[in-house]
């Protein structure tokens, strides 16, 4: 199912009666009509050509019908309107290969997005999708330890994408310091009103960034471990942050990350607006970015619509 972020960016005609004929186009499209929807919309973009959520509606409408081209024209109008990408077009193009998937990022979608899912973001992800990329990172993480005669702990750690912290709750014991970024505001207020035991916070340090963005600011070689749990799904090209956890691990220190993927090749976007990498993709990024691969293995940290989906779990390090 396509995820669509509330947002009031253009997300009104500015005109009652224009917003109101878009209504009923959504209402028609969500009732399965899209020659319905359609028929609205050309009626309502006539009249209000900067409309750009009902640009985005006509889009999925058009793809319904089987309009592909249509469909990537209006979702092209979508991002002239708003280069930012509040909608996710960018997803979309790629998703009906309109547009590369590396090039498909769209953080203001993902931050939009997340801002309006915070609320009930840790119930339907855990009992709705069955999500266990904690649980599977921290095992992982257990087992490496162990296998190379280390303690279980880590000084410093940053949580990136922490969303409302469930992979801090997971990691805080084995965690020195602990440092979250997301997106998201609402996300970071959400993981800021966590606590431990001893009702201290849960993150030492938290900061609205993106992941690249945040790493880029950190000195080199500050971080002893890299977490990533099921946010590379919301990023493409993944060489920039691999470039700068290579430039901020410590010499011993571990990135490790959850992805979902497929058995084609390269990047692709799915009907879920979600990133799959290819296995072969990933390992050629991280050598190219100086990480070394030191466990690869196939997981599934979710489930949608009830099926398993498909995934693997990397842990990497400086090449030496």
């Amino acid at each position: 199912m396509i995820e669509k972020a509330p947002t009031a960016h253009s997300a009104s005609s500015g005109d009652p009666t224009l917003d109101r004929r878009y209504g009923w186009a959504e209402a028609a499209f969500k009732e399965g009509d899209a020659q319905d929807c359609v028929e609205i919309l050309d009626q309502t973009l006539a009249q209000a050509y900067h409309f750009t959520a009902a640009w985005h509606l006509y889009g999925l409408a058009q793809e319904a019908l089987g309009h592909k081209e249509e469909a990537a024209t209006a979702w092209r109008q979508c991002l002239t309107l708003d280069p930012n990408d509040h909608f996710g077009a960018r997803l979309d193009l790629a998703r009906i290969g309109a547009m590369a998937a590396e090039d498909a990022t769209s953080e203001n979608f993902s931050g939009t997005l997340f801002d309006g899912y915070a609320d009930r973001f840790d119930s339907h992800l855990t009992q709705a999708l069955h999500y266990n990329a904690p649980e599977l990172i921290k095992a992982t993480l257990a087992r490496l330890c162990e296998n190379a005669g280390r303690a279980f702990r880590f000084a410093t750690v940053f949580d990136l994408g922490c969303g409302t912290g469930l992979m801090g709750e997971a990691i805080r014991n084995e965690a020195g310091f602990l440092a979250g970024c997301d997106l998201s505001p609402r996300m970071i207020e959400r993981a800021r009103a966590k606590t431990k035991g001893d009702g201290s916070p849960l993150y030492d340090k938290l900061a609205v960034a993106g992941l690249t963005a945040f790493l880029a600011s950190r000195p080199d070689a500050s971080a002893d471990l890299l977490l990533a749990a099921d946010v590379f799904v919301y990023l493409g090209e993944l060489r920039p942050a691999f470039a700068q956890a290579a430039r901020v691990l410590s010499l011993d220190g571990l990135l490790i990350f959850t992805v979902q993927s497929h058995e084609g090749e390269g990047v692709v976007v799915g009907e879920d607006r979600r990133f799959a990498h290819a296995e072969g993709w990933l390992r050629q990024r991280l050598a190219e970015t100086g990480l070394e691969i030191v466990s690869l293995e196939p997981v599934s940290t979710r489930q949608d619509r009830g099926a398993a989906v498909p995934g693997l779990l990397v842990a990497a390090r400086r090449a030496a």
